[in-house]
Protein backbone atom coordinates (compact mmCIF):
# COMPACT_ATOMS: atom_id res chain seq x y z
CA UNK A 1 0.00 0.00 0.00
CA UNK A 2 1.32 3.16 -0.95
CA UNK A 3 2.61 5.43 1.97
CA UNK A 4 3.83 9.11 2.41
CA UNK A 5 4.43 11.74 5.29
CA UNK A 6 3.45 14.90 5.43
CA UNK A 7 5.18 15.96 8.32
CA UNK A 8 8.04 16.97 6.42
CA UNK A 9 6.92 20.30 5.33
CA UNK A 10 5.36 20.84 8.86
CA UNK A 11 5.17 24.62 9.73
CA UNK A 12 5.65 26.00 13.05
CA UNK A 13 4.35 29.05 15.44
CA UNK A 14 5.39 29.63 19.23
CA UNK A 15 2.89 31.87 20.50
CA UNK A 16 4.28 31.73 23.92
CA UNK A 17 7.81 30.27 26.04
CA UNK A 18 8.88 30.57 28.82
CA UNK A 19 10.33 28.91 32.38
CA UNK A 20 8.09 28.86 35.07
CA UNK A 21 7.93 27.51 39.07
CA UNK A 22 4.30 26.44 39.87
CA UNK A 23 2.19 25.30 42.89
CA UNK A 24 -0.59 24.14 44.25
CA UNK A 25 -2.14 27.43 42.68
CA UNK A 26 -1.40 25.55 38.87
CA UNK A 27 -4.07 23.02 40.08
CA UNK A 28 -7.14 23.23 37.94
CA UNK A 29 -10.26 22.05 36.74
CA UNK A 30 -10.71 20.43 33.31
CA UNK A 31 -9.84 23.35 30.90
CA UNK A 32 -10.28 23.19 27.11
CA UNK A 33 -6.68 24.50 26.07
CA UNK A 34 -6.72 26.40 22.28
CA UNK A 35 -2.91 25.88 21.69
CA UNK A 36 -0.39 22.90 21.60
CA UNK A 37 1.98 22.72 24.06
CA UNK A 38 5.08 20.92 25.30
CA UNK A 39 6.76 20.70 28.65
CA UNK A 40 10.34 19.64 30.23
CA UNK A 41 10.21 19.63 33.65
CA UNK A 42 13.43 20.15 35.48
CA UNK A 43 12.17 19.79 39.09
CA UNK A 44 9.18 18.59 41.53
CA UNK A 45 6.35 16.75 39.73
CA UNK A 46 2.79 17.70 39.29
CA UNK A 47 -0.10 15.63 37.42
CA UNK A 48 -2.29 16.11 34.50
CA UNK A 49 -5.62 14.67 33.30
CA UNK A 50 -6.92 14.13 29.51
CA UNK A 51 -9.87 12.07 28.57
CA UNK A 52 -9.30 9.04 30.54
CA UNK A 53 -5.72 9.80 30.99
CA UNK A 54 -3.38 10.33 33.45
CA UNK A 55 -0.16 11.80 32.89
CA UNK A 56 2.40 11.78 35.48
CA UNK A 57 4.42 15.24 34.75
CA UNK A 58 7.95 14.27 36.03
CA UNK A 59 11.55 15.37 35.35
CA UNK A 60 13.71 13.89 32.33
CA UNK A 61 10.93 13.72 30.21
CA UNK A 62 9.03 15.87 27.22
CA UNK A 63 5.52 16.13 27.10
CA UNK A 64 3.55 16.79 24.52
CA UNK A 65 -0.27 18.31 24.73
CA UNK A 66 -2.84 18.64 21.81
CA UNK A 67 -4.33 21.72 21.23
CA UNK A 68 -8.36 21.57 22.14
CA UNK A 69 -7.92 18.72 24.89
CA UNK A 70 -9.83 18.67 28.11
CA UNK A 71 -7.42 18.59 30.26
CA UNK A 72 -6.94 19.04 34.41
CA UNK A 73 -3.95 19.36 36.38
CA UNK A 74 -2.74 18.20 40.05
CA UNK A 75 0.20 20.56 41.49
CA UNK A 76 0.37 19.28 44.89
CA UNK A 77 3.89 20.71 45.93
CA UNK A 78 6.33 23.30 44.04
CA UNK A 79 7.33 22.20 39.81
CA UNK A 80 9.93 24.05 37.68
CA UNK A 81 8.91 23.67 33.90
CA UNK A 82 10.12 24.87 30.34
CA UNK A 83 6.91 25.07 28.47
CA UNK A 84 6.19 26.52 25.14
CA UNK A 85 2.44 27.00 23.08
CA UNK A 86 2.27 26.76 19.60
CA UNK A 87 0.47 26.31 16.24
CA UNK A 88 0.53 24.10 13.09
CA UNK A 89 -0.04 24.38 9.57
CA UNK A 90 -3.58 23.08 8.60
CA UNK A 91 -2.20 19.85 6.81
CA UNK A 92 -0.05 18.83 10.28
CA UNK A 93 -3.24 19.42 12.30
CA UNK A 94 -5.28 17.26 9.83
CA UNK A 95 -3.01 14.65 9.94
CA UNK A 96 -2.41 14.61 13.69
CA UNK A 97 -6.14 13.69 13.71
CA UNK A 98 -5.55 10.82 11.73
CA UNK A 99 -2.49 9.58 13.48
CA UNK A 100 -1.83 10.51 17.06
CA UNK A 101 1.43 11.36 18.52
CA UNK A 102 3.00 10.13 21.39
CA UNK A 103 1.98 12.01 24.64
CA UNK A 104 5.67 12.26 26.31
CA UNK A 105 9.18 10.85 25.44
CA UNK A 106 12.15 10.14 27.35
CA UNK A 107 14.39 13.19 27.47
CA UNK A 108 17.79 13.58 26.41
CA UNK A 109 20.81 14.94 27.65
CA UNK A 110 20.59 18.56 25.46
CA UNK A 111 16.94 18.96 25.90
CA UNK A 112 17.28 21.20 28.76
CA UNK A 113 19.56 23.29 26.91
CA UNK A 114 17.18 23.10 23.42
CA UNK A 115 14.23 24.23 25.51
CA UNK A 116 16.36 27.31 27.06
CA UNK A 117 17.20 28.27 23.55
CA UNK A 118 13.59 28.29 22.75
CA UNK A 119 12.58 30.64 25.34
CA UNK A 120 15.56 33.19 24.90
CA UNK A 121 14.97 33.49 20.79
CA UNK A 122 11.13 33.82 21.70
CA UNK A 123 12.06 36.64 24.24
CA UNK A 124 14.38 38.63 21.89
CA UNK A 125 12.34 37.95 18.88
CA UNK A 126 9.28 38.89 20.64
CA UNK A 127 11.72 42.24 21.73
CA UNK A 128 11.60 42.81 17.97
CA UNK A 129 15.45 41.56 16.90
CA UNK A 130 16.11 40.68 13.52
CA UNK A 131 14.59 37.82 11.90
CA UNK A 132 17.09 34.97 13.12
CA UNK A 133 15.97 35.13 16.07
CA UNK A 134 12.17 33.95 14.86
CA UNK A 135 13.99 31.50 12.48
CA UNK A 136 15.88 29.82 15.64
CA UNK A 137 12.60 29.67 17.72
CA UNK A 138 10.41 27.59 15.48
CA UNK A 139 13.19 25.77 14.11
CA UNK A 140 14.47 23.92 17.63
CA UNK A 141 10.46 24.13 18.63
CA UNK A 142 9.67 21.85 15.10
CA UNK A 143 13.19 19.87 16.41
CA UNK A 144 11.20 18.74 20.04
CA UNK A 145 7.77 18.66 18.04
CA UNK A 146 9.28 15.92 15.72
CA UNK A 147 10.22 13.66 18.63
CA UNK A 148 6.83 12.53 19.73
CA UNK A 149 5.79 11.92 16.09
CA UNK A 150 5.03 8.22 14.55
CA UNK A 151 8.41 6.88 13.16
CA UNK A 152 6.78 5.14 10.18
CA UNK A 153 4.13 6.91 7.20
CA UNK A 154 0.33 6.78 7.09
CA UNK A 155 -1.11 4.76 4.59
CA UNK A 156 -2.69 6.20 1.54
CA UNK A 157 -6.32 5.11 2.58
CA UNK A 158 -5.95 6.88 5.74
CA UNK A 159 -4.22 10.37 3.86
CA UNK A 160 -7.60 10.66 1.29
CA UNK A 161 -9.05 11.89 4.30
CA UNK A 162 -6.37 14.94 4.41
CA UNK A 163 -7.91 17.08 1.67
CA UNK A 164 -11.34 16.59 3.18
CA UNK A 165 -10.02 18.12 7.01
CA UNK A 166 -7.81 20.67 5.43
CA UNK A 167 -10.98 22.13 3.57
CA UNK A 168 -13.18 22.07 6.50
CA UNK A 169 -10.52 23.82 8.14
CA UNK A 170 -10.00 26.57 5.79
CA UNK A 171 -14.18 27.07 5.71
CA UNK A 172 -14.66 26.91 9.35
CA UNK A 173 -16.80 30.01 8.72
CA UNK A 174 -18.59 29.16 6.01
CA UNK A 175 -21.34 26.53 5.84
CA UNK A 176 -19.72 23.01 5.19
CA UNK A 177 -22.09 20.03 3.88
CA UNK A 178 -22.01 16.72 3.61
CA UNK A 179 -21.93 17.10 0.12
CA UNK A 180 -19.07 19.24 -0.12
CA UNK A 181 -17.23 16.93 1.63
CA UNK A 182 -18.08 14.02 -0.47
CA UNK A 183 -17.46 15.54 -3.21
CA UNK A 184 -13.80 15.88 -2.36
CA UNK A 185 -13.55 12.05 -1.94
CA UNK A 186 -16.40 11.05 -4.70
CA UNK A 187 -18.07 8.90 -2.82
CA UNK A 188 -22.19 9.21 -1.73
CA UNK A 189 -22.89 11.11 1.18
CA UNK A 190 -23.66 8.04 3.44
CA UNK A 191 -20.63 5.79 2.39
CA UNK A 192 -18.70 9.47 3.65
CA UNK A 193 -20.42 9.59 6.29
CA UNK A 194 -19.91 5.80 7.74
CA UNK A 195 -16.32 5.86 7.02
CA UNK A 196 -16.10 9.10 8.60
CA UNK A 197 -16.93 8.25 11.60
CA UNK A 198 -15.07 4.79 11.74
CA UNK A 199 -11.93 6.79 11.10
CA UNK A 200 -12.24 9.36 13.34
CA UNK A 201 -14.85 8.24 16.04
CA UNK A 202 -17.48 11.04 15.20
CA UNK A 203 -20.05 12.56 12.88
CA UNK A 204 -18.72 15.20 10.11
CA UNK A 205 -21.24 17.36 11.79
CA UNK A 206 -19.83 16.33 15.29
CA UNK A 207 -15.97 17.22 13.89
CA UNK A 208 -16.71 20.63 12.70
CA UNK A 209 -18.58 21.47 15.48
CA UNK A 210 -15.64 20.56 17.38
CA UNK A 211 -13.33 22.98 15.19
CA UNK A 212 -15.53 25.49 14.67
CA UNK A 213 -15.62 26.01 18.79
CA UNK A 214 -12.10 25.24 18.59
CA UNK A 215 -11.16 28.30 16.79
CA UNK A 216 -13.64 30.41 18.02
CA UNK A 217 -12.24 29.79 21.40
CA UNK A 218 -8.75 31.03 20.25
CA UNK A 219 -9.83 34.14 18.82
CA UNK A 220 -11.56 34.67 22.34
CA UNK A 221 -8.03 34.60 23.84
CA UNK A 222 -6.13 36.30 20.99
CA UNK A 223 -8.24 39.46 20.16
CA UNK A 224 -10.75 41.77 21.83
CA UNK A 225 -14.03 40.97 19.78
CA UNK A 226 -16.90 40.42 21.54
CA UNK A 227 -18.46 37.45 21.96
CA UNK A 228 -21.38 38.39 19.36
CA UNK A 229 -19.00 39.08 16.95
CA UNK A 230 -16.77 35.58 17.00
CA UNK A 231 -20.42 34.22 17.38
CA UNK A 232 -21.35 35.70 14.01
CA UNK A 233 -17.84 35.25 12.37
CA UNK A 234 -18.53 31.43 12.64
CA UNK A 235 -22.03 31.39 10.85
CA UNK A 236 -24.01 31.62 14.40
CA UNK A 237 -26.67 34.46 14.67
CA UNK A 238 -27.94 33.58 17.98
CA UNK A 239 -25.60 34.39 20.73
CA UNK A 240 -27.65 32.82 22.98
CA UNK A 241 -27.11 29.49 20.84
CA UNK A 242 -23.35 29.93 20.71
CA UNK A 243 -23.16 30.30 24.39
CA UNK A 244 -24.90 27.26 24.92
CA UNK A 245 -22.94 24.94 22.35
CA UNK A 246 -19.59 26.92 23.87
CA UNK A 247 -20.07 25.64 27.23
CA UNK A 248 -20.97 22.09 26.14
CA UNK A 249 -18.06 22.00 23.91
CA UNK A 250 -15.34 23.64 26.64
CA UNK A 251 -17.07 23.48 29.97
CA UNK A 252 -17.65 27.03 30.10
CA UNK A 253 -18.96 30.36 28.88
CA UNK A 254 -17.55 32.12 26.28
CA UNK A 255 -16.78 35.23 28.75
CA UNK A 256 -15.22 33.41 31.80
CA UNK A 257 -13.15 30.88 29.21
CA UNK A 258 -11.18 34.73 27.70
CA UNK A 259 -10.89 35.72 31.46
CA UNK A 260 -9.74 32.62 32.54
CA UNK A 261 -7.26 32.17 29.92
CA UNK A 262 -6.04 35.60 30.07
CA UNK A 263 -4.73 34.51 33.41
CA UNK A 264 -1.01 33.11 33.44
CA UNK A 265 -1.75 30.03 35.71
CA UNK A 266 -2.46 27.92 33.15
CA UNK A 267 1.03 27.30 31.78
Amino acid sequence: METFNPFLTTSLHVTEAGYTKVGPSWSHLATFFPYYRMYYITKGAAKMFMHDETLELTPDRLYFIPAFSITGAECPREMEHFWMHFNLDITTISYLTIYKPALFVEAQPLDKELFRLVRENFDAADDGAHAPNTLACQSLAKYLFSRFLPSGNVSSESANFIPVLEYIDRHLNSNISNTDLCNIMCLNETYFSNVFTKQFGISPKQYILQKRIGSAARMLVETDKTVKEIAFEFGYDNEMYFNRIFHKITGSAPGKYRKNFRAKDKL
